[in-house]
């Protein structure tokens, strides 16, 4: 039985007495020599875990061999950026219990003195920094990384010509806590250096003409003025000529229509889009959910390049592309209330059994033939989706020729869509 237990920040004085409970009746400990520490008094056997993760995989399988009680130890929360989707993959018919932790979205946002329930958030670690909102409108928590540090943000939006409040996160809760709130301009000028730090983003608006500061001497995040700016208002059924295309293929526009209206996006959705393509309806779908955010999954490197494209045409603040391919960027994902799916690579079932698609969230696929269809069907059932409905479209467009008009018949779709059902 393998027992993934977060440690939050990784101090002893924010472990509950559960979680030291849970340690002493492992018998074998897995983690970060630091997290080890932790546990001084642990009877059992030990092993550190380098920064490598394959390295590490084998550690944990050579131990769950001896079909003992090993815990392997995550820092922070493991429901939030961790170890937990990587040892679900490699190890999928062991018994996995999960313990949560204090993860760092928490602790920065109680830094800050903020409620979070309505943020985003992003990781630009080992990614680009293009995966940061254009336009700031909810409360933003990035996870920073390898050269994209929390001054390299800063610089981003003054070159994108704004000067957002952010709120700055290093080591907390250690003695070398280093947090802070300050405007672009004076964090691009930062000189501390900021590791692996986590930032808060607020939403554009400005400041009191006389705000308040801490005993820090950092501006109080309660003294900011919000701003109520949404993402751009939705449109639906944009023509196709719209969309910058190159040669990837893309829903059409009638078609389009369609699948969001079974998607039944609400203003503020988490969507995600597996295949996206050229991002059209993952641009129309930012519509809709203007208050949400929406991620646009895609492994094609040219269409990549087209979602950010069409992304700029059309002044799209709340989109996320994701390079890489469903089911593998899953962790890059939090739990999302829509799920629109153009493209699986023949991995349905795998991107069905492991979406984080939240309990009665919407899902819908398009398929283009039967037997799509009917693998969608059964994986729908086979995994408790409710309320499957499936229908078949095909539109037919007039053109005009001299004086007539010729029938110019699109393909045929099938559109499935379901709902989440309880565990």
């Amino acid at each position: 039985m393998l027992q993934v237990i977060g440690i939050g920040p990784g101090r002893p004085e924010w472990l509950p007495p559960a979680i030291y409970e849970l340690v002493k009746n492992c018998e074998i400990l897995i983690g970060g020599s630091r997290a080890l520490e932790l546990f001084p008094d642990f009877a059992g056997r030990r092993y550190t875990l380098s920064g490598n993760l394959a390295s590490s995989v084998e550690v944990i399988r050579s131990a769950l061999l001896e079909k003992k009680m090993v815990g392997v130890l995550v820092s922070g929360d493991p429901g939030f950026f961790s170890f937990l989707p990587r040892l679900k993959r490699e190890f999928p018919e062991e018994r996995i219990d999960v313990h949560p932790g204090i993860s760092s979205l928490q602790f920065a946002f109680a830094r800050a003195e903020l409620p979070w329930q309505e943020a985003t958030f992003a990781s630009v670690h080992g990614r680009e920094l293009s995966v940061l909102p254009q336009v700031i409108t909810h409360p933003t928590a990035v996870l920073t990384g390898g050269e994209n540090t929390p001054q390299k943000i800063a610089q981003l939006y003054l070159d994108r010509g704004s000067n957002p409040i952010i709120s700055i996160g290093n080591a907390l809760a250690y003695p070398e806590e280093f947090w802070a709130t300050m405007d672009a301009v004076q964090l691009a000028q930062e000189t501390t250096l900021l590791k692996n730090a986590i930032v808060i983003l607020h939403p554009a608006g400005g400041q009191d003409s006389d705000p308040s500061f801490n005993q820090a001497g950092n501006q109080h995040p309660q003294s900011l003025k919000y701003s109520t700016k949404k993402a751009p208002g939705s449109r639906l059924g944009i023509p196709d000529e719209e969309f910058l295309r190159g040669k990837v293929p893309m829903t059409k526009s009638e078609i389009r229509v369609q699948v969001l209206a079974k998607a039944q996006i609400s203003k503020q959705d988490c969507v995600v889009d597996i295949g996206a393509g050229t991002g059209s309806i993952s641009i129309e779908a930012a519509g809709l959910a203007s208050e949400g955010v929406v991620y646009a999954i895609e492994h094609n490197p040219e269409a990549q390049e087209l979602i950010l494209a069409n992304q700029h045409k059309f002044d799209v603040s709340n989109l996320r592309l994701i390079r890489g391919a469903a089911p593998n960027v899953f962790p890059e994902l939090p739990p999302v209330d829509v799920c629109i799916i153009g493209g699986s690579n023949g991995r349905l079932a795998e991107i069905l059994k492991t979406l984080p698609l939240v309990e009665g969230g919407r899902i819908v696929i398009t398929a283009v033939t039967i037997e799509t269809v009917a693998q969608g069907l059964k994986f729908l059932t086979d995994f408790n989706y409710q309320d499957i409905d499936t229908v078949s479209i095909q539109a037919v467009r007039w053109k005009a020729v001299q004086d007539l008009h010729m029938a110019q018949a699109l393909n045929p779709i099938f559109i499935i869509s379901a709902r989440k059902g309880e565990k």
